[in-house]
């Protein structure tokens, strides 16, 4: 634009000048004009040429010079603003298992194997308008699909981070492991019977004394992911966790193996619901019975890790007093005892893990149910796993787990039925 205005005054200049009497003698004044003019439309067409090749070569006037991309092994694909206050990263995360079970009962068409896609993950993390404005979507391709976690954290104080979404309630140990860095194959039955899951709701964590310390708490709607309470029942679940390292490393993550160093950590925690429509986790996971009472658990956990050897015991006990048995103070409970140990470092790994639930006998039947072949009121359960790990990225990234279970069912009628399961997975995550 500003070429074809030097252009337009240029010609209508000279026009002027050609046709003024009183300019008829000055040709050479007239051409000195000229000669000016052109040397600045050709200095205009430099500064044209020169904006147009910074923005093809990336200087720093150029609009993507102002986003880095950039990749780290296993720690998927990021674009941040060189100011720091957008930042997106993309992971992926896949769990393929194959699943033999054996169950103890007279019919030999009960023997089972199958194969499935146990997670399928796609996870969304960084932070916008902000460096300490940060977020998490977690969301599980598997099956029909479902949000796990949707989280956002204001973590401007380290001391003190307040957060709002849906993601874990922060109680039992083996559950706050990420499901990327599992020992085994699956949790054990301590937390299929006693988790209390993902919920909705806020909260707030920090870390004290250089993050030796992590301390969490939170008020949720209780009626686990994705619901909407429009009852406004007032059966809300609160918790409340802390845990500290005593030597080595840190308190922000739960991890139970791949230790740099000995180190030593201590958890306890303590959660509870109440009032009408209450919900209680049981064996399917994530999915809640509904029932009319409270209930308190508490939990405690310790673990030992150094680079060659862990070991890690959690301790789950659960008040229920359930309105519609009549019954009051009913009290069940659970333990894990947990280790493994690397034949060689980073590469192969064998663990076992020992685990066991008491139930109350006075307890609902619809809490105490196993599987879904037999209604069993079950009176005790415990399981014995062996598992045997091929890490080939040299951490849980990229692994191959073996693991067998053999699980003992006692009923209220002193009957006993044994399962076995053998399960083969090969995880990714990058």
């Amino acid at each position: 634009m500003k070429i074809l205005t030097v252009l337009a005054f240029s010609f209508f200049t000279l026009l002027y000048c050609i046709s003024t009497p009183a300019q008829a003698d000055s040709s050479q004044s007239i051409q000195k004009q000229i000669e000016e003019l052109k040397m600045q439309i050709e200095k205009l067409e430099q500064q044209m040429n020169s904006k147009t090749d910074d923005t093809a070569t990336g200087s720093p006037e150029a609009w993507h010079s102002e986003i880095k991309v950039k990749t780290k092994k296993g720690t998927g694909l990021t674009f941040q603003t060189t100011d720091n206050n957008y930042k997106l990263r993309m992971s992926f995360f896949g769990q393929f298992m194959a699943n033999y079970t054996d169950p103890d009962t007279d019919m030999d068409d009960n023997e089972s194997l199958g194969f499935s896609t146990k997670s399928l993950w796609v996870i969304w993390d960084g932070n916008a308008f902000a460096p300490w404005m940060k977020y998490t979507v977690q969301y599980d391709l598997s099956g029909g699909g479902a949000l796990k976690d949707m989280r956002l954290s204001f973590a401007k104080n380290k001391a003190f981070i307040p957060t709002i979404g849906q993601y874990k309630v922060p109680f039992n140990r083996e559950f706050l492991n990420s499901v990327t860095a599992m020992q085994f194959v699956g949790t054990s039955i301590i937390t299929d019977y006693f988790q209390y899951g993902r919920d909705i709701g806020t909260g707030v964590y920090g870390f004290l004394g250089v993050g030796m310390i992590r301390y969490d708490a939170g008020i949720f709607q209780g009626e686990g992911p994705i619901t909407k309470n429009d009852k406004g029942d007032k059966s809300l679940l609160w918790a409340g966790r802390v845990q500290a390292s005593f030597a080595g490393g840190n308190a922000k993550k739960v991890i139970e193996n791949f230790a740099e160093e000995p180190t030593l950590m201590v958890g306890a925690a303590i959660a509870g619901t109440g009032g009408s429509d209450t919900n209680i986790g049981i064996p399917s996971g994530e999915r809640k019975v509904p029932h009319t009472g409270t209930t308190t658990s508490f939990t405690a956990d310790i673990n030992y890790s150094n680079p060659r050897f862990s070991l890690t015991g959690e301790y789950i006990g659960r008040w229920a007093d359930v309105d519609e048995t009549g019954v009051g103070d009913l009290y069940d409970y659970g333990f894990r005892v947990q280790g493994g140990f690397f034949v060689i470092p980073k590469k192969i790994e064998i663990a076992s893990r020992y685990a066991m639930v008491v139930f109350d006998d006075e307890a609902p039947a619809v809490l105490k149910k196993v599987g879904e072949v037999e209604d069993v009121e079950a009176d005790k359960i415990w399981t014995f796993t062996q598992g045997l790990n091929y890490y080939l990225a040299g951490n849980h990234r990229w692994k191959m787990q073996l693991d067998y279970t053999f699980r003992r069912t006692k009923s209220l009628s002193g009957e006993e039925t044994d399962d076995n399961m053998v399960r083969a997975q090969v995880q990714t995550y990058f």
